[in-house]
């Protein structure tokens, strides 16, 4: 398909009109991405926490055809101009939301736009449709749910992998034995409570591991959870997951819920239980109450490990890149490969 020439404006979020702001929910309802990362819940929440954002908006007469959300990089090199994804490393998906027949390429949209050099990260391979592509490729992993739903599920994967299922679930009653009753929520019936435990497991897992930049330890990425905790909006609902044993908070998990997509965000449990495979208790359990929620697909992002791999039935590349556009965008892009280098 050839490229088309669309009209493209640069426009800080918050200057957005009700016309355009509607027009990007259309696109949600029916374009081919349905990714939380890409609504504009999840823009205004991080416009409102972690920094002011930009929306790419792309027009064909006047028609709303196509959005990509971005902020500045934070600090100076991001005052001259660098831009990155939405939510930065926050983010599990990044490109442009848009109707299925939009072609660009990223030279025309960025010139057109003013934007002088971006580094992107989870570029999803549906991108190429519209004619978006990045370099070195990594793998992602997505559960696609048995069409009878979660408990249909288990009892296929017990077919598929009868290892797995024996051990998760002699692991539950040997947790139920030593610690007390399970008691499992889909929505937290204590959001705030649990959200603030959440993120401080998760915080001592990332202390623990020598994950020095773990998301969460900055504050600001805190605050987006906490704003995202009271979102209604239903191509970005918030998801906290709880597991409890004899009344103790054993495993928790809050992520981002788009039409039928779960993205699997942020999972953790007290490592006190780490013996009884707490994690895949808890994917178990959220497994089996997803069809009651409207989930056909649990995604778990970029990268690809054991306890991914465990319950995955579908694989995917997300690719990253920076581009450069005029004389501008190459002296960003070189500041920035040697910040890399140099760590600076």
């Amino acid at each position: 398909m050839s490229r088309e020439r669309l009209r493209i404006q640069c426009k800080p979020f918050g200057k957005l009109t009700p016309a355009e702001r509607s027009g990007w929910e259309q696109l949600l309802e029916e374009g081919c991405a349905r990714w939380a990362f890409l609504s504009l819940a999840y823009a205004e929440a991080v416009n409102a926490t972690i920094g002011p954002v930009d929306v790419l908006l792309c027009w064909r007469n006047d028609r709303l055809v196509a959005v990509m959300p971005i902020q500045r990089v934070s600090g100076w090199i991001g005052r001259l101009g660098l831009r990155e994804p939405v939510g930065r490393e926050m983010s599990d998906y990044f490109g442009l939301l848009a109707y299925a027949d939009v072609q660009v390429d990223w030279a025309a949209l960025l010139g057109a736009a003013g934007i002088p050099c971006l580094r992107f990260s989870h570029l999803d391979e549906t991108q190429a449709a519209h004619g978006l592509t990045g370099r070195d490729p990594r793998k992602g992993l997505r559960t696609r749910i048995h069409a009878d739903g979660g408990d249909a599920h288990w009892a296929w994967l017990r077919t598929q992998d009868k290892k797995l299922v024996s051990d998760t679930e002699r692991r539950e009653r040997k947790l139920v034995a030593e610690h007390g009753p399970l008691e499992f929520e889909m929505q937290s019936a204590r959001p705030e409570e649990d959200l603030r435990t959440l993120v401080a497991m998760k915080n001592a897992q990332y202390k623990r591991t020598g994950h020095d930049g773990g998301a969460l330890l900055n504050p600001a990425n805190a605050r987006l959870l906490q704003r995202l905790l009271a979102s209604d909006d239903p191509h970005c609902r918030p998801r906290l997951s709880v597991l409890r044993a004899g009344g103790q908070f054993v495993a928790g998990h809050f992520g981002l819920q788009c039409g039928p997509l779960l993205h699997y965000w942020f999972p953790v449990y007290d490592n006190r239980f780490a013996a009884y495979s707490p994690g895949r208790i808890l994917y178990r359990h959220i497994l089996s109450g997803a069809g009651r929620e409207g989930i056909a697909c649990i995604d778990r992002g970029e990268g690809d490990s054991m306890a991914k791999r465990d319950f995955a039935n579908e694989e995917h590349q997300f690719f990253k890149g920076m581009i450069e556009t005029g004389p501008r965008g190459r002296v960003l892009g070189l500041l920035q490969r040697l910040r890399w280098r140099f760590a600076v």
